[in-house]
């Protein structure tokens, strides 16, 4: 009979199980947001095609509607509209995207207004000193009671933790499918996009002006026919939509001022927050000084640089000097 000791050492050992790892959620796709882009664009293209073939006296397209020969009465153009309008195209297309796919609340922006809402709740703990428990309360509490009980608070600017507040209120109902689409995007534009493309965005309209710029020297020196004006198009649409998106950006952002406040509110509270836990005493406020003090350190101080100024002299003037103004002060 074989030794149980024996067979449980002849039998294999067993791999060790390995933890479960928790999978992570998986971003939502941009395909949708893609697909109504190119859709959104198509559209536009064919617009801009028809309001070209309307304000000409008369046209001829090309195979496929490559170009175009447009009339003018005597003049005559050669246009390339894929060429001429892509920048409309790609600018209205991204634009209609963005505003069908907020409407109809795509899991792409929905996910995106979810984590400005998390961060600006962030930005709330820090500038108010408190708890991601405290901001929970003061979120669901009425906001006329919200607002006596913050205007307490002389560490804070009232204006902006309100703005915060009203746009988490705002963007939270847009994702439970309550409120307007308008406050979900105006939340991640004002909070999330003018923040970290702002940069960017005013960088690109710079770009766009001097490629404009290079372009219409180029027209100049003739080397750009007046009768192809597809290039000049394809460069003012460039700019015109580089324009658009700064103004757009310049719209959603803070002002500067208020920004900069939050930022030193949020550096005095966690400041703040240190102190209180070191008990430092309170500073004792200075002495007012009232009107004779003055008139005592005047004096003084005109004694000091009439000595200064009679140093060099000798003892007798020294001397006389000190009896005088003994004498008046007597």
């Amino acid at each position: 009979m074989a030794n149980p000791e024996t067979s449980a050492a002849a039998r294999p050992a067993r791999p060790a199980t390995k933890p479960s790892v928790a999978h992570k959620t998986k971003k939502p796709s941009a395909l949708p947001v893609l697909l109504l882009s190119v859709v959104g664009g198509l559209v536009v293209h064919i617009l801009f095609s028809l309001a070209l073939q309307g304000l000409g006296d008369s046209i001829r397209w090309h195979p496929f509607a490559i170009d175009s020969d447009v009339h003018f009465g005597e003049q005559q153009f050669f246009v390339q509209p894929p060429l001429a309008f892509i920048p409309f195209d790609l600018l209205f297309g991204f634009v209609f995207a963005t505003a069908v796919g907020f409407i109809i609340r795509l899991p792409f922006y929905r996910d995106r207004v979810y984590h400005t809402v998390q961060e600006i709740k962030k930005r709330l703990q820090l500038q108010l000193s408190a708890s991601n428990e405290e901001v929970e309360s003061i979120l669901r509490n009425d906001p006329e009671n919200t607002a006596r009980v913050l205007a307490r608070r002389t560490d804070i600017n009232l204006d902006s933790v309100q703005l915060e507040i009203g746009s988490i209120n705002g963007a939270t109902a847009y994702l439970a499918g309550k409120g307007s689409w308008l406050g979900g995007m105006a939340t991640y534009m004002r909070f999330h996009f003018t923040e970290e493309y702002s940069n960017v965005v005013t960088g690109m309209a710079y770009g766009g002006a001097a490629f404009l710029i290079f372009v219409v020297g180029i027209r100049g020196l003739k080397f750009i026919p007046a009768t192809k004006p597809s290039f000049i198009l394809f460069a003012l649409g460039i700019e015109f939509s580089m324009l658009v998106l700064l103004a757009i950006t310049m719209i959603f952002t803070v002002e500067e001022e208020r920004t900069d406040r939050i930022l030193r509110q949020m550096v005095d509270a966690v400041k703040g927050g240190a102190k209180k836990h070191l008990a430092e005493p309170e500073p004792v406020p200075e002495l007012q000084l009232t009107r004779g003090d003055y008139e005592r350190i005047v004096r003084e101080q005109m004694d000091k640089q009439i000595v200064k100024v009679l140093s060099n002299k000798d003892d007798d003037a020294m001397r006389r000097l000190a009896l005088d103004l003994v004498t008046t002060k007597g």
